[in-house]
């Protein structure tokens, strides 16, 4: 089969995604590669696909047994022959695996990074054709990113232990610059193929919310978990104390949550991520350990109650959300308290067994990471631009999908008193008519019940875009079911007649023919309802003669000025960053780079007009530079502003 059959048959996709195909390619033409793409992307098809199609026996290397599990009993459905190596078998169970993949029985095998060296995995990989080996959430191997593990600099030991090199490549969701070369430099990658992505996540709308903490936010999120109680979220806290309290308080008014944190013991652990993944429970209240691996599709809400230490966890445990491509939102609960907890959790961070910088180095980039993190919770640009340019992504912003950069309309709260409301229905269904809705809950019981047969998560049998799309194509045999998104050949023939049953017997007990198209279960396509964007910021020129100049302040104060005397409330707020801007364009002001960061520095015509500049230490090492303005800068500022209102003006 060639590339397009293969991906039709396995996984019941008529075409791949943006980056997918460079990057499939390359692997097909037997050079190294390294992806960057978003959670929900389809990273793992990326390498899954060739695997298929390259003689012998991909490996891939992977941090959590969770993570390995899920991704074999997916393939096994699909039809692919697969399996682990973790300490979650028995030797004799990987004895078993490793001479069933020496026979050929097995494509693919997922492996934990502790594995690599040992003599009988070593035995078995040396005699074995290896094709490919994949790494996966690769910035592990990094000690700058966010889940550095020491057993991923153990890979390198292992390729170059291998009597012929395989091709190999290497995936991630969440790489900066200096990530991304440390990936390249650890994993030696020969001239990869890299392929970005960038970084957007489009379906999910970006929220900050800033709460006193304590009472005033638990209210907060218990009034959003009650106004989406039929969709499944995930609640984030910073210590195992809140999320204890969270999931009590949810537990208070009747909502079914379970909780996941390092204070509890393994069996619990693995009870709740279970519930919550076979959607016995909706809402998981947890700490970063119930992170990466999770791979549940129909998150349609994440919340934070606290404030994460860095963008990198923010935004991956944000990306838990929307993995099914719909809509889906990522609220961020803000409090000063936030800084203080991160600062506590800092000072008593042990620095990672393997790591060969020295802690004060780490120390200071971990000042960074949360300076940058404070920065994002009180910047009044876009969201979403924020979180791209700090991956490096410059895309410019057309943004509908922030607070800061649409109109929100609040949902109104309760004071903690949420009772006899009637339940909202998903919003995965909204676009369904009633009898789609009925058939859509009679096909989810169906998979519910298959997944039980089976055992394994109910996405795993098909997702719930797989189900809408049934709805709307209403297949009544095996054939029409090829049709349906992500239904390949194995599941069709595995699950296609007994989901063709269910609609056959809707479409006659409602009356409906039998024929694909002729029915009426999805609602006609409309635009969705788009928030109402927020206006450029403007102010009357004239009233800029209003501000009170001083001897000396940042510049964020003197845009705090400014926005006061904004009355119009539908308009983004003036930045500090937008006026920055314009200091550079008219000279004032050059951006260099240092130690791989952007820095803004005063130019002579800016020290002239009164900018000043000074490095400034933090106090648990690094510097920074600090700009101040005097009276003089800030009257020219102000003349700028008023030459860029007064031009925005005659445009209007």
């Amino acid at each position: 089969m060639n590339l397009e059959e293969t991906l039709k048959h396995y996984f019941g996709y008529d075409s791949l995604r943006p980056g997918q195909q460079e990057l499939i390619e390359g692997i097909l033409q037997k050079k190294d590669v390294l992806g960057i793409m978003p959670t929900g992307a389809g990273k793992s098809l990326c390498y899954q696909l060739p695997a298929l199609m390259l003689k012998g026996i991909t490996i891939v290397i992977s941090p959590l047994i969770s993570l390995m599990s899920d991704q074999v009993k997916a393939l096994n459905q699909a039809g692919v022959h697969a399996a682990y190596i973790n300490s979650s078998l028995t030797e004799n169970q990987i004895q078993m695996a490793l001479s069933y993949a020496a026979q050929g029985r097995y494509k693919i095998i997922y492996v934990a990074p502790e594995r690599l060296n040992t003599m009988r995995f070593l035995d078995f990989a040396c005699d074995a054709q290896i094709s490919m080996v994949t790494v996966d959430e690769a910035h592990c191997i990094s000690q700058w990113g966010q889940d550095f593990r020491p057993s991923y600099l153990e890979i390198a030991e292992f390729l170059a232990k291998l009597p012929t090199r395989p091709v190999v490549s290497a995936f991630t969701a969440t790489a900066t610059e200096r990530v991304k070369a440390d990936i390249v430099r650890s994993l030696h990658l020969q001239n990869p193929v890299t392929v970005v992505t960038g970084f957007d996540r489009p379906n999910l709308f970006f929220r900050v919310v800033t709460r006193k903490g304590g009472k005033e936010t638990d209210n907060s999120v218990l009034n959003y978990v009650k106004h989406h109680e039929e969709e499944s979220g995930i609640i984030y806290c910073a210590t195992k104390k809140n999320v204890d309290k969270v999931y009590e308080l949810l537990q208070q008014y009747g909502i079914s949550a379970g909780r996941y944190h390092a204070g509890l013991s393994a069996e619990e652990r693995k009870k709740n991520q279970d519930d919550f993944t076979y959607d016995r429970i909706r809402v998981m209240v947890a700490t970063n350990a119930f992170g990466m691996g999770i791979d549940k599709s129909n998150v349609r809400y994440v919340l934070h109650y606290n404030m994460p230490q860095s963008l990198e966890y923010y935004y991956q445990e944000a990306g838990r959300a929307g993995r099914d491509g719909e809509e889906a939102e990522c609220v961020l609960y803000f409090s000063k308290q936030d800084i203080m907890i991160n600062k506590w959790l800092l000072q008593n961070k042990t620095t990672a067994a393997g790591a060969d910088t020295d802690d004060i180095a780490m120390r200071a980039n971990d000042q960074r990471k949360l300076n940058q993190m404070i920065q994002y919770c009180e910047t009044e640009q876009c969201l979403r631009q924020f979180i791209l340019s700090y991956f490096g992504d410059d895309t410019p912003c057309e943004c509908d999908k922030c607070s800061n950069c649409v109109v929100v309309e609040e949902e109104a709260e309760e004071n903690l008193v949420l009772t006899g409301k009637e339940k909202k229905k998903a919003l995965q269904l909204a676009d369904l008519t009633p009898e789609g809705q009925e058939l859509f809950e009679l096909l989810r019981l169906k998979r519910a019940e298959l997944a039980a047969e089976k055992r394994v998560p109910p996405y795993i049998i098909c997702s719930d875009k797989t189900l809408k799309d049934m709805c709307g194509k209403c297949p009544t045999d095996e054939q029409q079911m090829t049709a349906v998104y992500g239904m390949g050949a194995q599941k069709v023939k595995s699950y296609g007649e007994k989901f063709a049953e269910i609609i056959v017997s809707f479409l006659k007990d409602h009356g409906g023919e039998t024929t694909v198209g002729e029915t009426a279960l999805v609602e006609m396509e409309t635009e969705a309802p788009k928030r109402k964007k927020k206006l450029p910021f403007y102010i009357t020129p004239e009233k800029l003669d209003e501000i009170e100049l001083t001897d000396s302040c940042m510049l964020s104060e003197l845009t705090g000025q400014i926005n006061e005397l904004c009355e119009e409330k539908d308009r983004k707020k003036l930045t500090a960053a937008f006026v920055n801007d314009l200091l550079i364009q008219n000279g004032y002001l050059k951006e260099e780079e240092e130690n791989g960061d952007k820095v803004k520095r005063v130019t002579e015509k800016g020290s002239d007009v009164g900018i000043r500049e000074e490095r400034r230490q933090l106090k648990r090492g690094g510097t920074y530079y600090a700009l101040t303005h005097t009276r003089e800068s800030q009257q020219m500022i102000l003349k700028l502003l008023k030459e860029h209102f007064i031009s925005m003006s005659m445009e209007s």
